[in-house]
C-alpha cells in the first residue's frame, strides 16, 4: 500500500552503479547518501512492509553487500533514515516582531509551526512511525519528541523573550503553557493529516485554530505574566 504518493523523490537517486577498484571516501559518501534517499523515498512512499532491501539497492544502484555492508537489516536502515530525517528537519526558526503584542507573535509561531509540521514527508513520516511503533518504539518516541520538542522550544522563546536566559525563573511556566499551546494547535492538525485530510483544507482551518488556542490560554490568564513582562521592558525608566 502506498502511505503517500505525494513525497518528491530526492535529488541525485541514480540507477547506475559505478563499478571496479575501492571507492574513494568522496564516492562512499555519495553512496551512502543514494542509498539513504532511496530508503527514505521508498519507505515514505509504500511504508516499511512494503519497501524491501533488494527495492532500495535497485533506485540507489548499489549492490546488497554495500547495502549490508552499511546496515544490519531493513530495521537498522528505517532507524538510520528516520535519524536523518529528524536531523534535516528541524522547526524552522519564525520571524518574530518583538514589538509586536503577545498574541501576534504567538500567531505568528503557531503559522510558521503548522507549515513546518504538515509538510508531505513530515506527515509521511509520522504515518510510517505509526504503523511501526509496535515493531520499533523508540525511534516512533524520537520522531515525536523531537517535533515536539523543537515546537514547544520556538513557543517558549516567544513568550520569554528573544533571549530566554535573561529570564530563567520564566522558563518553566513558560513551557508548561507551550507545551498546551502544542496540544492545541499542531496535535489536531497533525492527526487531521494522518487520517487523510487535504492540505488545503489543514490551511483553511488553520487561523481559527490557532487564534482559539490563543484565546483559550489568554482566557484562563496563563499568558498575564509574560504580557507584563514585556510591557515592563517596553516602558521606559524614569
Amino acid at each position: 500500500m502506498r502511505l503517500n504518493a505525494s513525497v518528491p523523490e530526492p535529488d541525485g537517486v541514480s540507477t547506475r552503479r559505478k563499478r571496479g577498484g575501492r571507492p574513494s571516501a568522496e564516492q562512499a559518501g555519495e553512496v551512502d547518501r543514494r542509498i539513504l534517499d532511496a530508503a527514505t523515498m521508498l519507505f515514505l512512499r509504500s511504508g516499511f512492509d512494503a519497501t524491501s532491501c533488494d527495492q532500495v539497492v535497485a533506485l540507489a544502484g548499489a549492490g546488497k553487500a554495500t547495502l549490508y555492508a552499511r546496515y544490519a537489516n531493513k530495521d537498522a536502515l528505517y532507524g538510520a533514515v528516520v535519524r536523518r530525517m529528524v536531523e534535516q528537519t528541524a522547526p524552522p526558526e519564525s520571524d518574530i516582531e518583538w514589538d509586536a503584542p503577545l498574541q501576534e507573535r504567538l500567531r505568528a509561531v503557531g503559522h510558521s509551526l503548522l507549515q513546518h509540521a504538515l509538510t508531505a514527508q513530515w506527515v509521511a513520516l509520522m504515518r510510517v512511525c505509526v504503523t511501526t511503533a509496535h515493531r520499533l518504539p523508540a525511534l516512533s518516541r524520537m520522531v515525536d519528541q523531537a517535533g515536539r520538542a523543537g515546537g514547544v522550544a520556538s513557543v517558549v522563546r516567544v513568550l520569554t523573550g528573544p533571549t530566554p536566559a535573561s529570564a530563567p525563573e520564566q522558563v518553566e511556566p513558560a513551557t508548561a503553557v507551550a507545551e498546551r499551546f502544542i496540544d492545541l494547535v499542531l496535535v489536531p492538525q497533525q492527526l487531521r493529516a494522518l487520517i487523510g485530510d487535504e492540505r488545503e483544507q489543514l490551511d483553511a482551518a488553520a487561523p481559527r485554530r490557532v487564534d482559539d488556542a490563543i484565546d483559550l490560554l489568554a482566557r484562563a490568564g496563563l499568558l498575564d505574566a509574560f504580557e507584563a513582562r514585556r510591557e515592563a521592558r517596553a516602558t521606559p525608566r524614569v
